[in-house]
């Protein structure tokens, strides 16, 4: 039996209140910016609120209005195909939203709804439009069509221009307590075993996508290996350090590598400040390096850089801090 959309969004009470609020008060607004660290939530919640504003039946929660779950319209959203939303996102093989995508866009939002009262669109990840591209939406939200909702995602608002950000209504998503990881892990992966669920949880650093991959295809075991070969870079070769460069810049395994980072980071920090090995400004320069080096590999994922030649960069710089001298 299917039950209310948004009571299956976990962990943003505050953020889902007011959406639902908007509903009630059929006053949804035109143009929002939904950021936060990646993998909380964000798409999951845009999705169920559009859900939510297309229902046929829509039911009455202790907060607000959420769609049934169980309509047409519900279904056609669960599924993607309903002819009133549009998602953008960016194309394969592509660094960047193009104006092509969003003229398309701009044009499927202005057209009368087929189906429901609204016209709705994602873009996501807002952050990847080109400059051309920014432009081209700020006109829409300057001007926003009627019966029109435009919901941006990102994990950069700084990365959007200044004009774009103060045009939205903003909801700022913050990282999911464990508690909470390991009951939406029980959803969506159930093969897991409880502690594998509780080790993904707690290393996902408040992501359940994060918690996600860890679950499957091995991400534990990856995380593993990962860590020991970073471990070992002080003891390795140039050339060791190189071809452990290339094994780790391959598609699939790269795609893990900015969150494995992040942890192999925080987890290095923590242990050195707690088993008194790290003064304060000891403990600054790994912090500061942990931004300029994680923000380096998520670009690169981002942006389809050179993953052997950026984990190259990375790789000599860890060992380099470790008393390596290549």
């Amino acid at each position: 039996m299917s039950e209310p959309v948004f009571s299956s969004i976990l962990g943003h009470d505050a953020i889902v209140g007011r959406l639902q609020r908007t509903l009630s008060q059929d006053r949804p607004g035109h143009a929002w910016l939904f950021h936060g660290p990646e993998g909380v939530g964000k798409r999951t919640t845009a999705l169920a609120w559009i859900q939510s504003l297309f229902c046929q039946q829509p039911v009455t929660l202790p907060a607000g209005l959420s769609g049934c779950g169980a309509c047409l319209a519900c279904g056609k959203c669960a599924e993607g195909n309903h002819p009133d939303l549009q998602r953008l996102e960016l194309l394969e093989k592509k660094s960047r939203i193009a104006i092509d995508q969003v003229r398309e866009l701009t044009r499927f939002i202005a057209f009368t709804p087929l189906e429901s009262s609204w016209k709705a669109a994602i873009v996501d990840d807002a952050a990847l439009m080109n400059d051309a591209a920014a432009n081209a939406l700020l006109k829409t939200l300057e001007e926003p069509p009627s019966g029109s909702l435009l919901i941006l995602i990102t994990n950069r608002p700084g990365a959007l221009l200044p004009t774009i950000r103060s045009r939205c209504q903003q909801e700022r998503f913050q990282p999911l307590e464990s508690p909470v990881i390991e009951t939406l892990l029980t959803r969506l992966t159930p093969k897991l075993s409880p502690e594998q669920r509780g080790e993904a949880a707690r290393l996902a650093t408040g992501s359940i996508g994060a918690a996600v991959r860890l679950g499957d295809s091995g991400g534990l075991e990856l995380r593993q290996r990962f860590f020991r070969d970073l471990d070992a870079l002080p003891d390795r070769s140039l050339a060791e350090l190189v071809e452990s460069a290339r094994e780790w810049g391959e598609a699939e395994r790269f795609s893990s590598v900015p969150e494995l980072l992040e942890t192999w980071f925080r987890e290095r920090i923590r242990d050195s400040v707690l088993h008194g090995q790290s003064r304060e400004v000891e403990a600054e320069r790994w912090l500061e390096t942990a931004s300029r080096l994680v923000r380096l590999a998520r670009e690169a994922r981002i942006f389809n850089l050179n993953a052997r030649l950026t984990l190259e960069a990375i790789f000599i710089r860890l060992a380099r801090m470790r008393g390596v001298a290549y």
